[in-house]
């Protein structure tokens, strides 16, 4: 790159055509987003903005009922779910729930995230002093229990009031 006042940026400018290419022009600029990236909402450090997919028991009840029906159909490894299971599975997902359009990213991300909240409940019913509750398919136990949980699970705090139950967690431990 060569300096914006120096000599041989004046001998480029005033010499040949094929030295002019390597000047800036206000062109070159000035340019405008491609089509394809005029969609991408932009903001602040990122690129894009990803909205959330809304869950409600219904749907997560669905996509786990789905997950049962493809564990035994060869799409799944000791790895987990290979790419045409996943794909077969969105279908699936879609053709049930006709009112929601989630993404493949999405629907995988709620599989992780009631896979994490199973293998905290589970290690929260091994613990001392805890209880599970059939008729709330919840976690009972004392204060110290809980504090106990947080320090090594911080997420399950959500999982500490009375109205947090998790009734699909029989189901994920068959998965």
């Amino acid at each position: 790159m060569v300096g914006k006042g120096s000599p041989k940026l004046r001998m480029i400018a005033s010499g040949s055509p094929k030295l002019r290419r390597f000047l800036p022009t206000t062109s070159a600029t000035n340019k405008k987003s491609s089509p394809k990236c005029s969609g991408v909402k932009k903001s602040e450090g990122s690129p894009k903005v990803k909205t959330r997919a809304d869950w409600n028991p219904n749907l997560e009840k669905s996509h786990v009922d789905i997950l049962h029906e493809y564990k035994d159909s060869g799409y799944r490894s000791d790895n987990g779910w290979n790419s045409e299971g996943w794909n077969r599975m969105v279908k699936e997902f879609h053709i049930r729930n006709k009112y929601v359009s989630y993404t493949k990213a999405q629907i995988q991300d709620k599989e992780g995230q009631l896979k994490r909240d199973y293998k905290m409940l589970k290690e929260a019913r091994r613990q001392s002093g805890s209880s599970w509750n059939e008729k709330r398919n919840m976690v009972e136990g004392p204060p110290a229990m809980w504090n106990n949980l947080i320090v090594s699970f911080p997420k399950i705090k959500k999982f500490r009031n009375n109205k947090a139950s998790f009734p699909l967690y029989d189901a994920l431990g068959e998965l």
